[in-house]
């Protein structure tokens, strides 16, 4: 079906956000503006192109703050895709007021055309798996890409000299985290930790099925851990070894991933902070905070 303007552009979206009952609505649009977000509603997997200088990083922030919603950034997307149960569309118009119209408009500010993709055909499957392609290769949104964003969006608009950009983060984000909504409220006896909750690593064995379910366990707390924090949430762990009871700081946690398996675990460690940061199956301050993690990158 061919759109031929933003206004039927953004009612075909609308209709798809809508009718979304079963999974996230997946986006990927490069920019974004003010007033894009209005209508957003239900889960949603975001990608943008943060650095370009073109996406609002107000914008931006406000889309982090969705509890269901993840968005992840992508240098060089240009593409504008949006993919629900009940079909995709593909067009030429950024997520703004200016290429869909504000709410209750008319039309948009530009001239803009699409095509809208019914779930039944092969392009639709073509569509989903390119969507989950980009969403592979994207990566969390730190507070420090929102300050260099920032400053590039003030270049852009106000003409700010092009050497003006943050060169450390502008905040400390804050993080409202219940523990136990990761962690068993009982330490483990044999790790001296309280161990991941079974529902946290149910959803984290899905991206390493290879690793025995005892070890995998030890390094989903490690990760979980790790993350608290980050958010300033860390746990004790108990009395062993001649060791007194004691907070359970990043060094004492990367200290129990050993030398012979070290390179391994680290990774493994990666794989499941990233998965946890990119997952609407966590919360927005436990995706922020395994964000931070990966940044801190407190393994060495």
């Amino acid at each position: 079906m061919f759109l031929e303007s933003g206004r039927d552009i953004a009612q075909k979206i609308q209709a798809l956000m809508d009718e979304e009952i079963s999974q996230p609505l997946r986006l990927a649009v490069a920019f974004w503006g003010a007033g894009a977000d209005y209508r957003l509603r239900g889960a949603c997997k975001i990608i943008c192109d943060l650095e370009s200088g073109a996406c609002n990083p107000s914008v931006i922030r406000s889309l982090l703050d969705r509890e269901n919603c993840v968005t992840l950034k992508l240098n060089g997307l240009h593409a504008k895709v949006v993919i629900g149960s009940a079909g995709a569309v593909v067009s030429s118009a950024n997520m703004s007021t200016n290429g869909l119209g504000a709410e209750g408009a008319d039309s948009s500010g530009t001239i803009e055309a699409g095509y809208f993709v019914p779930p039944s055909t092969p392009d639709y499957q073509r569509m989903t798996t390119w969507f989950d392609r980009q969403w592979m290769q994207a990566t969390p949104i730190t507070e420090r890409d929102l300050a260099v964003a920032e400053a590039r969006w003030e270049f852009r608009n106000r003409t700010m000299p092009e050497d003006v950009v943050p060169s450390a983060v502008s905040t400390i984000p804050s993080f409202d985290i219940d523990p136990f909504s990761l962690l068993e409220e009982q330490i483990d006896a044999d790790d001296r930790l309280r161990a991941v909750k079974p529902e946290v690593f149910a959803l984290l064995k899905v991206e390493l099925p290879s690793v025995d379910n005892r070890r995998l366990g030890k390094i989903a707390t490690w990760a979980c851990h790790l993350l608290l924090n980050q958010a300033g949430s860390g746990r004790d762990h108990s009395a062993g070894d001649g060791e007194a009871r004691g907070p359970a700081t990043d060094e004492w946690i990367v200290g129990r991933f050993g030398t012979q398996k070290r390179l391994e675990t680290v990774a493994s460690v990666v794989t499941l902070l990233e998965t946890i940061s990119r997952s609407p199956s966590f919360s927005r301050d436990v995706r922020r905070a395994a964000t931070r993690a990966l940044s801190v990158q407190p393994w060495g």
